[in-house]
């Protein structure tokens, strides 16, 4: 058993080296589980909490409640004590018999603390008490804990992907834009052209008519003067 706790530890060092908390680009998953007396529906016991990240508290409280599934028990909230209760749960690397898990969660911010108290039966699983059943339940924890961080880098991972096909796409549509910018540039060259040819052509007609024109003059001019010599 103690390569559960052993391969749980490992897992922490190794996602600590690859992610950043808040853009995963300098990632570091150090969880800090405290160990406390803690006031609960059965007084003031021994109690273990740890820090989540990035994840609501909906979405905690159904994993936690899945988590304990696993575990032929099931989370059940208590309106009147305001915790979740496991009763008979399985737990064997921390106990033959069947464990009350209590628990809370307190949610600040993007932070939800989650709260666990272990009734062995008569006693609240403690180091000082349990130190070798208490291993067993720290890395119980420590485990659902690491899960939900898997679960939030998997989120952060399908919200990062989402973002790189907007990115994929946009990039798409600016090919295309190029391509339809081109094509009317190719069509705008063509009509350049025509328009120069009409200008040749229109240049040509001007100097043509020009010559109409002068021809016109002088022969009005003319008749201009044979009326004048009629009149003298």
């Amino acid at each position: 058993m103690k390569n559960f706790i052993f391969l749980t530890f490992a897992l922490f060092f190794s996602l600590g080296s690859s992610f950043a908390q808040d853009d995963l680009s300098n990632y570091s998953f150090n969880p800090q589980l405290k160990e406390m007396d803690r006031l609960m529906s059965k007084g003031q016991k021994n109690s273990y909490s740890i820090i989540i990240d990035g994840l609501s508290k909906k979405d905690i409280d159904k994993a936690w409640n899945k988590y304990l599934k696993d575990h032929d028990s099931k989370s059940k909230w208590n309106k009147s004590t305001k915790e979740y209760l496991a009763d008979n749960a399985k737990i064997e690397e921390i106990s033959d018999n069947t464990i009350d898990v209590y628990s809370q969660l307190i949610e600040s911010g993007k932070r939800v603390e989650l709260i666990v108290w272990m009734d062995l039966g008569g006693a609240f699983l403690s180091t000082y008490d349990h130190p070798e059943k208490a291993k067993y339940g720290e890395a119980f924890i420590i485990k659902f804990a690491t899960e939900m961080e898997k679960k939030r880098v998997d989120d952060f991972r399908k919200q990062q992907e989402d973002k790189l096909g907007d990115l994929q796409g946009n990039l798409k549509d600016m090919k295309k834009d190029q391509v339809k910018l081109e094509d009317d540039i190719k069509d705008y060259e063509k009509k350049i052209e025509e328009a120069r040819g009409k200008i040749a052509e229109n240049v040509a007609n001007q100097a043509k008519k020009e010559a109409e024109i002068k021809a016109q003059e002088n022969y009005v001019d003319k008749v201009k003067m044979i009326k004048t010599g009629l009149e003298n």
